[in-house]
């Protein structure tokens, strides 16, 4: 006969108790697991180990921007469980004695580092930063004979600029926004993302007060960037620095700048300007003003652009002579005037540019047309972006349509460099295209990059001829100033602007080189000189014929002091 479950069986009875226990055991379990979570969280901590940040390198692999190692002093450990916190017994003043040797070693007032070490609401502070690998070793020794001072070393990375000012506007430097580094200009703001590193992890377990490493946390350590190859070359960069302060010595001007480019794959060579900065000691945060990047009128330095335009269209032939009108051609109001010295007679399209001539310029623009002129500069990539840096928000001025309508006033305008304006980076790029056989190449800072030649913009026969003309412009007897070596013939044309709203010049030289073979093209350009000299070729050719001639691998003529050995004399010798 089978049992049956009755009201008053056992079974009934101990089945509430056994839901009783279950769901005890069930809670219990909860508040345990959650208790080790909230004890972790008390008594585990996460370290952020920072990664380095990627090396700059020129085009030889020296380094342009690099971090080294650098340490900091860190509290991180509750009151009760510092030295110097609540486990203090002594007197204020023995604690001050306590701590004096390690507060030298930092750099620091014991009696404001026991001050911080006694405050009970600061757990975690940074002491000292940026401390010296040697001071960081003499605070170890420190620390290692004083047992709970609730006080560590962590590992950082402080950027280093090796070659300090020269080439800064390009480098960059880098800033600390909160706890994180990031590029502020330059390539160091470019690049950021591929110079940043991946940063690491370590876990630290509290033991009697203080955070030791924790077998059973999690460690990852930080990994770095990849280095960074550019284009750019550091030695030819010290001598432009050096050149451009000579003329800022000599002509005094608001700034002077420069640029050098690789005729023949559009690598930048080396860029910079003065006044700059050195990215070790900064005093304040430098404003990314590379002037390079600053469109300026061109002045005389356009008229190759037109006269290649003029002999690749059939617009004129070489042989083709144009009237000087005695120096003043009245084809508007004001008239055009040629400057001083300048032949008023015939010349045909070389001696136009040989002696600068404004009105012949502007009669070959004549000749060439307003649609074919603007093509022609647009062609030699007057307004493109160069990516080099970025943003690049100031392209330079075109002449709109409507200006181009007044076709007696624009053309001649344009023709000799005015009512127009691009960036020197700009210019420099296109004149390595008219020399070069006639070929634009895309502006290169990567060395990892294959060279891209955007187009051709004149014939390779014209960019013969305008090499030859070129030379004779530095060759003119009379321009006795621009340097002459027997072992390279060079090529240039100035630029002299004077401002239209405003007193002053922008002098200009475009420089190249060697003219049989070009190989490298130079741009000085020098803001609002105040010595007695205004005249591109004066101000600013002999530094471009010198640092062409350096970029070309030949030696310079020996100077007793450098730029920044001057600088540094006169700084000492007069208590600056």
């Amino acid at each position: 006969m089978r049992n049956r479950l009755g009201p008053l069986s056992p079974l009934w009875v101990l089945m509430p108790v056994g839901f009783l226990f279950l769901a005890s055991f069930i809670r219990l379990l909860q508040l345990h697991l959650s208790g080790l979570e909230r004890a972790e969280g008390r008594f585990v901590k996460t370290q952020v180990l920072e990664a380095p940040r990627g090396r700059i390198l020129d085009r030889s692999r020296r380094v342009l921007a690099e971090d080294r190692p650098t340490w900091k002093l860190v509290m991180d450990a509750p009151w009760e469980g510092r030295r110097h916190g609540g486990r203090w017994k002594g007197a204020e003043q023995e604690k001050v004695e306590d701590l004096q040797d390690l507060a030298s070693a930092c750099g620091l007032e014991a009696e404001a580092l026991a001050a911080i070490m006694a405050d009970p609401n600061r757990v975690r502070v940074a002491l000292a930063r940026d401390l010296s690998t040697a001071s960081a070793d003499r605070v170890r020794a420190i620390l290692s004979v004083v047992p709970g001072s609730g006080l560590k070393l962590e590992k950082g990375w402080k950027r280093f600029y090796p070659h300090g000012r020269v080439l800064s506007h390009l480098v960059g430097y880098t800033s600390v926004v909160g706890e994180v580094r990031r590029g502020a200009i330059g390539l160091e703001q470019r690049l950021n993302s591929d110079l940043a590193g991946v940063d690491g992890k370590k876990e630290s377990l509290e033991v009697f007060g203080s955070y030791g490493v924790n077998p059973a946390g999690a460690f990852r350590p930080a990994k770095s960037a990849p280095d960074w190859a550019t284009t750019l070359d550091v030695g030819i960069g010290s001598v432009l620095h050096s050149e451009l302060g000579q003329v800022m010595i000599e002509h005094e001007p608001e700034w002077a700048a420069a640029i050098v480019v690789d005729v023949n794959t559009g690598d930048l060579l080396a860029a910079g300007a003065l006044p700059d900065f050195d990215p070790n000691y900064l005093t304040d945060s430098p404003a990314d003003g590379l002037p390079l990047f600053w469109p300026i009128e061109p002045g005389s330095t356009c008229k190759p652009f037109v006269v290649g335009a003029a002999l690749a269209t059939g617009a004129i032939k070489p042989s083709d002579v144009f009237d000087g009108e005695g120096g003043v051609w009245h084809v508007r109001k004001p008239p055009i005037r040629n400057s001083r010295g300048v032949p008023g007679g015939l010349l045909d399209a070389e001696g136009v540019l040989i002696w600068s001539s404004n009105i012949g310029a502007g009669k070959i623009g004549m000749r060439l047309g307003a649609e074919s002129l603007n093509d022609a500069l647009a062609e030699f990539g007057f307004w493109d972006a160069t990516n080099i840096r970025h943003p690049e928000p100031l392209l330079g001025r075109r002449p709109s349509p409507r200006e181009w309508e007044n076709r007696a006033w624009t053309v001649p305008s344009v023709s000799m460099g005015h009512q127009l304006s691009l960036t020197p980076i700009r210019l420099v790029y296109a004149y390595a295209a008219l020399v070069n056989g006639g070929v634009l190449y895309r502006p290169q800072i990567s060395l990892d990059e294959e060279p891209v030649q955007e187009r051709r913009v004149i014939p390779n026969r014209w960019s013969g001829w305008m090499r030859e003309v070129l030379a004779g412009v530095v060759e003119m007897p009379h321009r006795k100033w621009l340097p002459r070596w027997d072992d390279l013939r060079w090529g240039g044309k100035s630029g002299t602007v004077k401002k239209l709203h405003e007193d002053g010049y922008t002098s200009l030289f475009a420089a190249f080189g060697p003219v049989e073979n070009p190989q490298v093209a130079v741009l000085v350009v020098v803001e609002n000189p105040s010595g007695k000299e205004t005249f591109g070729s004066r101000v600013a050719g002999p530094a471009a014929g010198r640092i062409l001639r350096y970029a070309l691998g030949h030696p310079l003529e020996s100077s007793s002091v450098s730029f920044l050995e001057r600088e540094f004399l006169s700084a000492m010798f007069l208590g600056e």
